[in-house]
């Protein structure tokens, strides 16, 4: 069954993580690599829950998407919380076959979750693998091209653009935490809206900055007013 509307005003990453295809779209050219992170951030919070102890994940990209944006690397997953031994990566020569193995490696049920780097230009496709992945009940993110207008067969879509950090604590000239700017543009029983988030490295976990909390608290009194009446 789908999963039930969202209705809260906390950030509803919980609905990445239901049985079926999510569109991860980068803001702009520039910012794939800031979607990459974001997804596999996701990811790895997501498998490290015991229940989910040894779990595999699929990654399946084009070998141009490799060239352009470099190869999956070890002591960057383990920083986002992704195990490199537990990864089955899968670099196809093309996008049809990258969407095929994807779809086969749903269809196999081996795989916790998994992650299609591909640019789909098929709606066929993307319908095939939202069906192969609600009947493996395994979410399986879709990071698409920057002009997609919205794939068929999503349970959500979200724009992702990078955002500057804020300095670290102990340094003021150190890089901060991983910092996203999400615009959930598909979601059932939600409208659209936006949040500035970033990844905490201490507590390990995504959290709001205190002006897109405000914004989350304000339109989510909106929304329970409009479910009101």
């Amino acid at each position: 069954p789908d999963p039930p509307p969202y209705r809260g005003r906390e950030l509803p990453l919980t609905q990445l993580t239901q049985a079926g295809l999510h569109e991860i779209k980068p803001a702009s050219y520039r910012d794939i690599p800031a979607a990459l992170s974001f997804a596999l951030a996701v990811l790895g919070q997501s498998l490290a829950k015991p229940a989910h102890r040894p779990a595999l994940l699929l990654w399946c990209l084009t070998a141009h998407a490799a060239r352009e944006w470099g190869r999956p690397y070890g002591a960057g997953l383990l920083a986002l919380g992704l195990e490199p031994a537990l990864l089955l990566i899968v670099e196809a020569r093309t996008s049809s076959d990258a969407a095929w193995a994807l779809e086969e490696g749903l269809k196999s049920g081996a795989a916790a979750a998994c992650l299609g780097q591909i640019e789909i230009e098929a709606p066929l496709f993307a319908r095939r693998l939202g069906l192969a992945a609600k009947a493996a009940r395994t979410p399986c993110l879709l990071l698409s091209g920057h002009r997609s207008n919205g794939l068929p067969g999503t349970l959500t879509r979200w724009r992702v653009g990078a955002e500057k950090s804020h300095a670290a604590a102990f340094d003021q000239n150190a890089p901060g935490d991983p910092c996203w700017h999400l615009t959930l543009e598909r979601c059932r029983g939600m409208t659209m809206r936006s949040w500035s988030v970033e990844l905490s490295d201490e507590q390990d976990r995504f959290r709001l900055s205190a002006a897109a909390s405000d914004r989350a608290a304000e339109a989510g009194e909106r929304e329970d007013r409009a479910y009101a009446h």
